[in-house]
């Protein structure tokens, strides 16, 4: 068998085994290193507690997905995983860790714990056949394909897939075998189960974690030096041990996540400002709210961005740039209260028809076109400030139009920019923006699901997936198979929401909600049914 044949054959093995299994939770964390950038954990035991076996295999989606199973021939590529000796009721992680050597400068290992280590063995001869098998102090270890090594010893399978960088594919045996001794010797004041916020996402006991250590990934990105920026130089302490953390349960009809945003130690403290206002809600009143496809609402601290300048050392630098138009940072700001929204109405993907001449003849050809409205709004702080920043600011650049300002994007579209004295307005409908200011749309009702997260936080966005796909023409695509492939999507999705921005535990607490349109079935069946649909439709001709 090819190599990178065998490479496919051993990651699809893993990912069937992190969908298809139900779990405990073993302590794997303990292999993955404290400089790990991005780290992916897959709760098994608690997806096992959450969806009980019997309601899975009684389910509609579980039998249709079954007979598909069967037809493409997977019954027996399952009945050689469950013979692999894997321990498919535990936890399994996949990290990344920077490193040059290898292609994208990252190197990627995946923890699998094993119940039977000779079953393992067994199977690595049988559907890797050839490939050699050598003895390292207490583990083997073994190359299936290219770029993957596998070591493995009595409870533990590590996975490592990292294809060489230039220059370095002559040391490729020497260095992934250093690699593989690396991953199996973390020493325990060296791994990441010492990091509190890694601490607490494990705690959580999500079916799905994920951490990404962004402070990090910024870190390889500059060399860890400091940053200009118009002659101000960051030092690199600005953004370390920033970090995001994500966890996620499927349950029945929808995904939940929770999500935090940690800012680096160094500006930790100059966020109390951050995180304890809501949304102004006569902004949000103000709205249209008729065909609302997507909103995203926010408040955003005038004092907290001054406190947050002056931690990184920004604050003096912009007052000083500030000083030649005779402005200064603290004019700058209290133009604004911080509150602010985006929203689009009435979102349509279709096709149309469009006759042109061309040496004489009348052409006609189709075209795809996207139609919305899109608006966004500020609430105005002091009123004669924002009136100075705007004539030199928009007055430079976009043409008087009564009271306000338009800036002519084609010839059929336009931005409107309209203010009075509380809020500035700015959309590709004059009606809207001239609406929002004269309160036209405070008595209309905004739809269940945006008012519930948008009054209610400091940070919300709300996309109706459901009511804006059902506007996209399926007849956009010319090919069948793509046709069909949109058709399938809009019966997945409802809506979803990301709201929160609350500052609670150092850290900027976010809700995440997939909604699916079927709220009988457990979200991760109709993922995956979702899956062998798409499957299904490929095969269908192009043309």
């Amino acid at each position: 068998m090819h190599r990178k044949g065998r490479s496919s054959i051993l990651l699809c093995v893993v990912l069937i085994l992190v969908l298809g299994a139900c779990s405990r939770v073993p302590d794997n964390a303990k292999y993955i290193p404290a400089d790990a950038t991005a780290v992916a954990g897959i709760n098994l035991r608690s997806l096992s507690k959450k969806i009980a076996w019997n309601l899975i295999t009684g389910s509609k989606l579980y039998k249709e997905m079954q007979k598909r199973m069967s037809a493409q021939g997977s019954a027996d590529a399952m009945k050689g995983i469950e013979n692999a000796g894997i321990d498919v009721s535990n936890t399994f992680y996949i990290y990344t860790r920077s490193d040059t050597r290898f292609a994208g400068g990252n190197l990627m290992v995946a923890l699998v714990p094993l119940a039977d280590a000779g079953r393992w063995e067994a199977y690595v001869k049988q559907v890797f056949d050839g490939t050699p098998i050598q003895v390292r102090q207490d583990r083997k270890e073994a190359a299936p394909g290219e770029g993957m090594y596998v070591g493995w010893t009595n409870d533990l399978l590590i996975i490592i897939n990292g294809t060489m960088a230039e220059g370095s594919e002559n040391d490729a045996a020497q260095l992934i075998a250093a690699e593989m001794a690396r991953a199996f010797m973390v020493p325990s004041g060296s791994n990441i189960v010492g990091n509190s916020r890694f601490a607490a996402l494990a705690k959580g006991g999500y079916d799905l974690s994920f951490w990404l250590n962004y402070g990090s990934l910024i870190t390889d990105l500059t060399g860890d030096v400091s940053v200009d920026l118009n002659g101000v130089s960051l030092s690199s302490a600005v953004w370390r041990d920033a970090v995001l953390t994500a966890g996620f349960d499927f349950k029945k009809g929808k995904i939940s996540g929770a999500v935090n945003y940690y800012l680096p130690a160094q500006v930790e403290e100059a966020t109390k400002d951050f995180g304890t206002v809501r949304t102004d809600k006569d902004l949000l009143d103000r709205l249209p709210k008729k065909d609302l496809d997507m909103l995203v609402s926010m408040h955003i601290s005038p004092a907290g961005v001054k406190t947050l300048l002056e931690k990184v050392g920004l604050f003096g630098p912009a007052n000083v740039g500030l000083t030649t138009q005779g402005l200064d940072m603290d004019y700058v700001l209290g133009a604004f209260t911080g509150d602010m929204v985006i929203a689009m109405n009435n979102f349509s993907l279709r096709t149309e028809t469009l006759k042109e001449d061309f040496m004489g003849q009348e052409v006609a050809y189709r075209r795809q076109r996207a139609t919305m409205n899109m608006t966004y709004a500020v609430k105005i702080g002091n009123p004669d400030n924002f009136a100075r920043l705007l004539e030199m600011t928009a007055g430079t650049q976009m043409q008087r139009s009564g009271s306000g300002y338009v800036f002519p994007l084609t010839t059929d579209d336009s931005l409107h920019l309209q203010m009075s004295r509380e809020y500035a307005v700015m959309s590709n409908r004059h009606e809207y923006a001239e609406g929002i200011l004269d309160g036209r749309y405070k008595g209309d009702k905004m739809p269940r699901e945006a008012a519930d997260k948008a009054y209610d936080n400091p940070f919300a966005i709300c996309v109706d997936i459901k009511q804006m796909l059902g506007k996209v023409d399926p007849a956009i695509s010319s090919s069948p198979r793509d046709s069909a492939i949109i058709a399938e999507s809009k019966k997945l999705l409802d809506n979803v929401t990301l709201y929160g921005g609350n500052y609670i535990d150092n850290a900027y607490k976010f809700d995440l909600e997939i909604n699916f349109a079927d709220k009988d079935e457990n979200s991760i069946l109709e993922l995956i049914d979702f899956g062998m649909r798409m499957n299904d439709l490929s095969n269908i001709p192009d043309r």
